[in-house]
């Protein structure tokens, strides 16, 4: 008889767990509170972002996660190209740390190499605009986030022990000498051998206990997609703000760079933008820490990004076409995310924070690890 495995959690971080417990041989249930997905991980860039990884155990989480990527893509409808990525820098100081990541010591690990502009523009013609030269990471890469759970979820039905069970809230957990059990609001219960909890921002509830003393933060983030556009983009950007927001670049000549706009320094802002299969391009980002946040969409991050995108591009910022916000959960601590046991073969998994898609296969394979010893 196969052991079993519960996950909850429909997003990407649940979904992983349940793809690569099939793939182990495990019956998996996969247990999700809404109808489909539709917190974070349908909110996202669909970024596989090696780029910016910490040196060290993260960065190295991000390649092996980045080749299950590879191979999941050719398995599944999600989307997944390996397109690499640009970051723009638009004055010295910017252009200064970006020949020094190009030669850090891992910088061949992250495909990283300088361009001037005109060989970006010759990578990528529709960036006409005035900047000095980009950052090229070969090993990053996209999927497409609408598309990205359903085409996981298809290919997951290939397997005859694979069951998803949309619509079921689970309100209760206890570890008995049978093993692991997850109760729903029909007071339905599920025996398990193994279960990993994986609710993203849901740090209430029947796990609120556990996640007490937990080192996460809730983190908002407005986004948004433009228009479609006809021109091709084959790359994803980033300008030179997120040189101060990702890791891989804390130990660089950061503070030398000049201060950011008003409205960017007080939304912890970066433009990071990806063109999606339509045609539109998916902008953002702000960052809000400090809770309650706002229900609202403030107007003059997206000016912002307009206009840095007008900078690079040369050219009016084409209009958006939709808005949105999203929340996640992300480590506060040395932690690349956060993992606890509750009971033997029973794990909370969150707090991937802004690395969560990138990440998500290989926090999934070190979870089935544990249940294979």
């Amino acid at each position: 008889m196969k052991e079993r495995v519960v996950v909850v959690g429909g997003g990407i971080i649940g979904t992983m767990h349940a793809l690569l417990a099939c793939e182990a041989g495990f019956e998996v249930l996969h247990l999700e509170r809404d109808l489909k997905p539709t917190s974070a991980s349908v909110r996202n860039f669909g970024l596989v972002w090696v780029s910016g990884r910490d040196v060290g155990p993260e960065l190295r989480l991000a390649l092996r996660a980045r080749a299950l990527w590879g191979a999941i893509g050719g398995k599944a409808e999600i989307g997944f190209r390996p397109n690499g990525s640009l970051t723009i820098a638009s004055n010295e100081a910017e252009m200064n740390v970006l020949y020094e990541a190009a030669n850090m010591d891992d910088a061949h690990l992250r495909g990283f190499r300088v361009l001037t502009a005109a060989e970006t523009r010759d990578l990528e013609p529709m960036l006409a605009g005035n900047y000095l030269g980009a950052l090229q990471c070969t090993e990053d890469a996209a999927v497409e986030p609408p598309i990205l759970l359903g085409g996981l979820r298809n290919y997951l039905s290939t397997f005859s022990t694979y069951s998803w069970k949309p619509g079921c809230e689970i309100t209760d957990f206890y570890h008995d000498s049978t093993g692991n059990h997850v109760v729903d609001t029909s007071g339905k219960d599920y025996s398990t051998d193994y279960v990993a909890f994986c609710a993203g921002a849901a740090h209430g509830g029947f796990l609120s206990e556990e996640m007490s003393d937990a080192a996460v933060r809730k983190v908002r983030l407005q986004m948004a997609a433009t228009v479609p556009m006809k021109e091709k983009l084959s790359h994803s950007l980033a300008d030179g703000d997120s040189l101060r927001y990702y890791p891989a670049f804390k130990n660089l000549s950061i503070d030398t760079l000049p201060r950011q706009s008003g409205i960017a320094a007080e939304r912890y802002m970066q433009l990071l933008l990806v063109q999606r299969s339509d045609g539109s391009m998916t902008i953002g980002d702000t960052h809000e820490y400090d809770e309650p946040f706002d229900h609202e969409l403030s107007e003059a991050p997206y000016d912002h990004l307009r206009s840095v995108i007008t900078s690079i591009f040369g050219s009016e910022a084409p209009p958006l076409g939709k808005r949105w916000d999203g929340v996640y959960s992300q480590s506060t601590s040395s932690d690349i995310y956060f993992r606890k046991e509750i009971a033997p073969g029973a794990v909370i998994v969150t707090g991937a924070g802004g690395r969560g898609n990138t990440l998500s296969p290989g926090i999934a394979e070190e979870t089935i690890a544990s249940w294979s010893k």
